[in-house]
């Protein structure tokens, strides 16, 4: 659907009196640049389902955003004493705790986004059947709601880092290099896992296991530089999360710029799956509400 399809009619259904009526139209299936017109206009909807989300997240819980912070932290902690001591993977020649937190930053807010985004759509059936507004603003407030808990894991990274006596130089300004890169990425995914769970409830099973592989298929525990030189920039391209995890690496433990090829290639694979995965959620979204 999109905005073209959204026309007016100027008479009741009794025929006494003109009242306006809004009609929605089944779209062409595909995305266009009044998908994106749509989407603008209905900005203030995304945000309150983005509030919605983070209210229904932390409702009743205890130490609330601390979750944000305890779930790297404590598995940090466990992949340091396991992986760091026991298995004497390398860390960059800086301590294995702050290295492997860098990791879990970045990978938590990814498994977490993508995991509330695939389930958006399944979890708001009656709003689908009921109310009309553009559908992937479900997945994408999904998304923006997980930004929030991505800041202060951040935080606590700077706050390690200071700790373990890495000053705060001016490269710190290049975070949002990382954070970019691995919100597309998350709003990748969770476009295209939340389409696909409409129609096969498989994906909420698959997505877990999937997960499970990608945490251990990224350079979470382990460094970028022990993939094989000839392969290294192509797996951090291919694979932006990996790209994404050496940008913040590079920008907090070590006093560098991101690798700007790394960094750009990583953001142009997360952009066009992005973009792939719109263009799937537009083409499946015809017949959402009678699925879901």
């Amino acid at each position: 659907m999109n905005a073209a399809d959204v026309t007016y009619r100027g008479t009741s259904p009794t025929g006494q009196a003109d009242v306006p009526v809004f009609t929605v139209h089944g779209g062409p299936g595909r995305l266009s640049i009044d998908t994106v017109r749509e989407l603008w206009a209905f900005r203030e909807v995304l945000w309150a389902f983005a509030v919605r989300q983070l209210k229904v997240r932390y409702k009743q819980a205890v130490i609330g955003l601390g979750w944000a912070i305890l779930r790297p932290v404590a598995s940090a902690v466990i992949f340091a004493v396991f992986i760091g001591r026991f298995a004497h993977v390398g860390s960059e020649g800086v301590s294995y705790l702050v290295f492997a937190l860098a990791g879990m930053v970045i990978w938590s807010f990814f498994a977490s986004a993508v995991g509330v985004a695939m389930e958006s759509l399944v979890n708001d059936a009656g709003l689908l059947r009921k109310v009309y507004f553009p559908r992937e603003v479900t997945p994408l407030a999904a998304v923006a709601s997980a930004l929030v808990d991505l800041l202060p894991a951040l935080g606590i990274l700077l706050i390690f880092t200071s700790a373990y006596g890495i000053r705060p130089t001016v490269t710190w300004l290049a975070l949002p290099v990382p954070v970019l890169i691995v919100v597309v990425s998350a709003t990748a995914f969770g476009l295209g896992l939340s389409a696909l769970n409409v129609y096969y409830r498989d994906v909420r099973y698959v997505l877990p296991f999937m997960l499970q592989l990608g945490l251990f298929a990224s350079p979470v525990i382990f460094s970028l530089d022990q993939v094989p030189g000839a392969w290294r920039t192509v797996y951090a391209i291919g694979n932006p999360i990996a790209g994404a995890i050496d940008c913040l690496r590079r920008t907090t433990l070590h006093h560098q710029w991101p690798n700007p090829l790394v960094a750009a290639g990583s953001f142009g694979t997360s952009a066009v799956l992005a973009l792939l995965a719109y263009a799937l959620f537009k083409r499946l979204e015809r017949k959402f509400a009678d699925l879901v």
